[in-house]
């Protein structure tokens, strides 16, 4: 399991965006399920955060970097399509707190962002 935004161990920021317009001179994009923003980050390295398994899908094909879901049902979910179809995203979960990382181990997610990490 990876772990991103813990204190201990060196990590990229993510930088959430909610426009194009905000991509400029980032890398490492995060923003919400949006084909248009999609679009516009094709060459950069982005991250989505999916709510269902149709975004969860279609952003592995799409190429982004992480999958990420704050919900625990729909992580198990996505777990078991990126086995299945053998995804290259990585599945995320977001977690506020080591007392949190418990669950995702269960979940057998591949990596767990703190908030912390996300500009």
């Amino acid at each position: 399991m990876k772990i991103i935004g813990h204190r201990l161990i060196k990590f990229d920021y993510f930088t959430m965006v909610e426009n194009p317009r905000e991509m400029v001179g980032v890398n490492n994009l995060l923003f919400k399920f949006d084909e248009s923003l999609i679009e516009k980050a094709i060459n950069k390295e982005f991250s989505v955060i999916a709510k269902d398994t149709r975004e969860i899908v279609l952003a592995n094909a799409f190429g982004a970097k992480f999958i990420i879901l704050n919900d625990e049902s729909l992580a198990k979910e996505a777990m078991e399509l990126a086995e299945y179809y053998l995804f290259d995203s990585k599945i995320a979960l977001i977690i506020e707190n080591e007392s949190e990382l418990q669950n995702a181990i269960n979940l057998r997610v591949d990596t767990v962002i703190y908030k912390a990490a996300i500009l």
